[in-house]
């Protein structure tokens, strides 16, 4: 059961396709920071999208596990030395704490830091390109996903979108 952060959460949420991570894991985990950004934050920004997140803590598919002080230590210090932000260390730090590899996280640093930490990072096309191998979206829902992703901000340098494009047709 992937421990997550709160981008693909967000992203996902944004173009309606959070039930993809039900789909493809079951469950997924959250730290409290992350629950924080993305339905406390989200709320108060009057993001949409944070109403769906809500809806999976309510419905229990994304759950929200509290970290030890000494981790949330931890995850403080690894926040202040690397520069990620606190909802990214909480959920590195999460994963770590229930032995957890894999972790979706975006973030190009963090997912180094994570690496580093022995975990397996996967982020928001890896959901798309995984839930198009399992047949549980199209090959068009997958490119629709990802452009509806690029107009919600979600930054992709042009070689990943072209790369991620020829992956999809590949599958």
């Amino acid at each position: 059961m992937p421990i997550s952060n709160a981008t693909p959460l967000i992203y996902l949420a944004s173009i309606q396709k959070l039930h993809l991570l039900k789909t493809l894991f079951n469950q997924i985990q959250i730290p409290p920071e992350v629950a924080k950004e993305t339905v406390n934050q989200g709320k108060a920004k009057g993001h949409p999208d944070a109403y769906t997140i809500e809806q999976a803590i309510t419905n229990k598919w994304i759950t929200i596990h509290t970290i030890s002080e000494e981790n949330l230590k931890k995850s403080k210090a690894i926040a202040e030395m690397t520069g990620i932000d606190i909802g990214e260390a909480q959920a590195i730090i999460l994963a770590k704490q229930k032995n957890e590899k894999q972790i979706l996280i975006d973030e190009t640093n963090a997912r180094q830091i994570a690496k580093h930490l022995g975990l397996h990072p996967k982020g928001t096309i890896f959901i798309i390109l995984n839930a198009t191998k399992k047949k549980h979206i199209t090959k068009a829902t997958a490119k629709d996903m990802l452009n509806k992703l690029i107009e919600a901000n979600f930054y992709l340098n042009t070689k990943i979108y072209r790369d991620t494009l020829k992956a999809i047709e590949e599958i």
